[in-house]
């Protein structure tokens, strides 16, 4: 990650920006974002919920914090540097963090050498990987288009930002709220909750949000419930497949949900070129709604069959 950045501080081209924040620094993010976010899972049985989602949850907060600090940094200085300030302190914080990062169970299987193509026969596994497919492709796309939404509806882009900074703030509350609620409801009951509530954020919520009211209102619905989806996705697949596989299954997982991070704000923007969408943002709602709905469906299914009870814990 941080020679992502330190090489995109010497580029002059698109081309280049590609190639070290668009692979290199997104190679490092991949590498890091598995281990960190399913390791707590291994040392928690009681408050798994809870521990992972307090881990997560840093996640939005430093956003809040890197936004400012990364234009405060432009300001003073230039982008270059900024680049390669922030890639200083990826080595310094990463690295201290790295020390404290430890996974007590491990898949003895597991291998570099081999992607492993068994689990596709588990339809589960399937059906929990299309779900983190779908997951992936919406995610991103309204914290991408909504300041444009908002500001095309007359409010103001400080305004817009403002709200986008909501949602941040909901969604690293969310990531604990809801996984503490998963420690009691149930991890695949709270995951079926969540992803519910965000596609009808995006279906019904978010063409009426054109006022700093309902605005509000939808930077919290979505911000909430779509941050607890990363909280919950690594304790689902601890529930359903063990724990001892977490760190390989969720690498699986990531790497197959990349063509969803691939397709989804292109295909967003594709929807708000056309003419018809381009001033309603009515195609790009349920757009996005759809890909949450299409998860809902997926966790759904695989609910309903690993239990018939309604509250499953354990």
């Amino acid at each position: 990650m941080a020679l992502g950045q330190l090489l995109a501080s010497f580029c002059t081209e698109p081309w280049q920006l590609c190639l070290t924040l668009g692979i290199v620094f997104g190679l490092g993010a991949g590498l890091v974002f598995g281990p960190t976010s399913t390791a707590p899972a291994g040392w928690f049985t009681k408050r798994r919920g809870l521990a992972t989602g307090i881990t997560v949850s840093g996640v939005g907060i430093g956003g809040l914090i890197i936004a400012p600090l990364t234009e405060f940094l432009v300001r003073k200085t230039s982008v270059a540097w900024s680049q390669r300030i922030t890639a200083i302190y990826i080595v310094v914080l990463g690295t201290i963090s790295c020390i404290f990062v430890r996974v007590p169970v491990q898949d003895k299987n597991r291998s570099f050498r081999s992607f492993n193509w068994r689990a596709f026969n588990n339809q589960r596994f399937v059906v929990h990987t299309l779900m983190v497919f779908f997951v992936t492709a919406a995610y991103i796309v309204p914290y991408t288009y909504l300041p444009q939404f908002w500001v095309s509806h007359g409010i103001s882009s400080e305004d817009a930002s403002v709200l986008i900074a909501v949602a941040n703030v909901a969604s690293s509350i969310g990531r604990i709220i809801i996984g503490f609620a998963a420690d009691y409801i149930g991890v695949l009951n709270s995951l079926v909750l969540s992803l519910s509530i965000a596609a009808i954020s995006c279906l019904l919520v978010w063409p009426f949000a054109t006022s700093i009211g309902v605005g509000v209102a939808m930077s919290i619905l979505y911000g909430f419930t779509a941050g607890g989806y990363w909280t919950l996705a690594p304790l689902a697949a601890a529930k359903l497949f063990g724990i001892e596989k977490l760190a390989s299954n969720s690498g699986t997982f990531y790497t197959v949900s990349a063509a969803g991070a691939w397709l989804g704000n292109p295909v967003g923007g594709a929807i708000l070129s056309d003419p018809g969408h381009s001033t309603n943002f009515l195609g790009m709602s349920l757009y996005v709604g759809a890909l949450w709905f299409a998860a809902f469906f997926m966790a759904a299914i695989n609910r309903t069959t690993h239990s018939k009870k309604l509250i499953v814990v354990a």
